[in-house]
């Protein structure tokens, strides 16, 4: 049988096999992990489960890895033809020298060269293939899944860092219609499929992050809840797929000089505890970290509450310098939210 695969020929940032993740492990020390950006990742594979569905029912594409590609600067070489789909940063990709557009559906033949460039904005950019990616030929999910994690890439279970000359394996491309035949215009034509409109999912100015409060926060007096959702921070370049760290904007022009949290409630979260995607947590120095998908699955700093999830996609998205500030949305109205967003892509 034909071995596919896509060969990085330049690397100048970085890249990384993931899917959904973990979500059942973090009990046993390993990291959840993951898309960064599961909007961008779900339209992916939406695009082409939508494509593959029109040509044979049967196949299902669901939560099959792709390479989520941080900053663009990166260029591969297709050895074997594939259906692909790029969402996420616009990276102005290109094949074969000829710029293709994101959200949708191309195909990918044999010798072809797909290359990325550094977005203009965003962060990251999703390549999926049907079927799926993976670095060994005949790899199999740990833990249920072939995301990698900066941190855990040395235990060896999840494939080495993608570098020069890595190889990205997938599925023959039995699905490839006759009617494509050049990469460089071959779009999906698919009246019925139903295109993602990012411009109404991210955010283009500050972004608001819409939590559910803690008890911790519950307890602060009113005057420390109304300072801090009266605040707005920047993203900090220290900021990665681990945790967003925050700065406070203008903290000379705060209407008090008092901290957000009282010394005695700051005493009483001496303990560590489990840590779960989307909290926030408030170090001695007051500037918020979020917890993204690479978090620790341990912390001891006090927790004011767990932003919802979609807000956490928009946020990956977000570059060092891009405002935040906060809102309280209950847990209903997050649940509700997280509901309609998977439906979508159900």
């Amino acid at each position: 049988m034909t071995t596919n695969y896509l060969e990085v020929v330049a690397i100048n940032s970085h890249a990384s096999i993931q899917d959904l993740g973990r979500v059942h492990s973090q009990h046993l020390g390993f990291s959840a992990s993951g898309a960064a950006d599961e909007y961008a990742f779900l339209s992916a594979n939406k695009l082409i489960a939508e494509h593959r569905h029109s040509l044979n029912p049967k196949k299902s594409q669901l939560n099959c890895a792709a390479i989520e590609i941080t900053l663009g600067q990166i260029s591969f070489q297709a050895h074997g033809d594939c259906l692909i789909a790029i969402t996420g940063a616009d990276c102005q990709a290109k094949i074969n020298n000829l710029a293709v557009s994101n959200w949708q559906c191309l195909q990918l033949n044999a010798g072809d060269i797909i290359e990325f460039t550094m977005p203009k904005a965003g962060l990251h950019s999703y390549l999926a293939i049907a079927g799926g990616v993976q670095l060994q030929e005949n790899q199999q999910p740990w833990l249920g899944s072939f995301s990698q994690t900066t941190n855990e890439v040395a235990l060896g279970f999840s494939g080495k860092p993608l570098t020069k000359a890595s190889k990205v394996y997938f599925k023959p491309a039995a699905f490839i219609t006759s009617e494509l035949t050049n990469a460089a215009t071959s779009v999906i034509p698919n009246s019925q499929m139903s295109k993602p409109i990012p411009q109404q999912f991210y955010a283009t100015q500050t972004l608001t992050l819409r939590f559910i409060a803690s008890p911790l926060f519950l307890k602060m007096t009113a005057a420390m809840q109304k300072q801090w959702l009266s605040s707005s921070y920047s993203i900090s370049a220290d900021s990665n797929r681990m945790g967003y760290r925050l700065h406070l904007q203008n903290p000379d022009n705060t209407s008090t000089n008092k901290p957000i949290l009282s010394g005695v409630l700051r005493a009483s979260c001496r303990l560590s505890k489990p840590v779960c995607y989307g909290m926030i947590q408030l170090p001695a120095n007051e500037e918020p970290i979020i917890l993204m998908k690479e978090r620790q699955t341990m912390g001891g700093y006090p927790v004011l509450g767990t932003v919802m999830t979609t807000d956490l996609f928009r946020l990956s998205q977000m570059r060092p310098g891009a405002k935040v500030n906060f809102s309280i949305i209950n847990v209903q109205q997050a649940q509700q939210q997280l509901r309609a967003f998977y439906q979508r892509f159900s």
